[in-house]
């Protein structure tokens, strides 16, 4: 079936749930039987095959409802380097190094010992943060910001969007939570918060997922830069706890700031669908 108007594409309930359902199904099939029967040093490679799960279902859904045309035009929208250069700088650098320091002081006034004995050198930060933006982590964006976010926003408020989203995203992770020493509940905790900053910082990306790629990334390694010993609250709980409170802390700014619209030009039960705060320009296809 192929959309009637070129410039958009219309993300129907069907769609919509077709998409998480795939998503699951993919990452699971893989991740599952992987964990289980997989040697611990071959793992990661089963990992960052199952984090394609959302980028392939977007691929897969869009193809098989709207065809190959819509998918090039689609692929070619999110995937668009026209942005400015500050957005990548943002979500490489400025914002992840900001939530490393925001945690880092918190771990400080909590009686934390600053221990940067094990920290990986700065110079190496690129080296880390591209493969985890292309392979681990960054690479679920295409799905997740470029297909789900708009759909949802045509049906929902921008806060009602984060909150399905980010519960989905973070249901999506739980074959990991043991690989990854936690529980859902903490998992939840942080991801909820982040799926606000990412979706905001999205709609700030002119329809781009190639920033949120970075930033999502760049919140996966920085810890690795900016360490906090998990001594000041009992183990594996400091991290997520100190964490999530910092990203609460700056999903409520956005919130604030933004009135709850996390830069979205329109609201779902506008007469003309939701804008999105994307920057519109000739033959690019419009995700809100």
């Amino acid at each position: 079936m192929t959309t009637s108007d070129p410039t958009r594409l219309r993300w129907t309930t069907r769609v919509l749930v077709l998409y998480f359902v795939l998503a699951f199904v993919i990452t699971w099939a893989i991740l599952i039987p992987a964990l289980r029967i997989t040697p611990p040093d071959y793992e990661l490679l089963f990992i960052i095959l199952a984090a394609f799960g959302p980028f392939a279902s977007a691929i897969i859904v869009i193809r098989t409802n709207f065809g190959g045309g819509e998918l090039r035009r689609w692929l070619g929208q999110i995937f668009t380097w026209r942005v400015p250069l500050m957005l990548y700088l943002a979500g490489a650098f400025f914002i992840p190094i900001g939530i490393g320091g925001l945690q880092f002081l918190l771990y400080l006034l909590l009686g934390g010992k600053p221990d940067f004995s094990e920290a990986i050198p700065w110079y190496l930060y690129l080296l880390y943060l591209i493969p985890t933006a292309l392979l681990s982590g960054g690479n679920e964006e295409p799905g997740w910001r470029g297909l789900a976010l708009p759909a949802l926003l045509e049906r929902f408020h921008p806060v009602l969007a984060a909150l399905i989203l980010g519960t989905i995203h973070a249901a999506w992770h739980l074959p990991l939570m043991g690989h990854y020493d936690t529980n859902f509940g903490w998992y939840l905790f942080n991801l909820l918060p982040l799926t606000v900053l990412l979706n905001w910082f999205y709609l700030k990306s002119r329809g781009s997922v190639i920033p949120v790629m970075l930033l999502h990334a760049g919140t996966n390694v920085i810890g690795s830069f900016i360490p906090t010993p998990e001594d000041v609250l009992g183990g594996q709980v400091d991290f997520m706890l100190l964490r999530g409170v910092v990203y609460w802390g700056i999903a409520i700014v956005l919130l604030i700031i933004t009135r709850g619209r996390l830069g979205c030009g329109r609201l779902p039960e506008d007469p003309v669908q939701l804008k999105a705060g994307l920057a519109e320009t000739e033959g690019e296809i419009s995700l809100s």
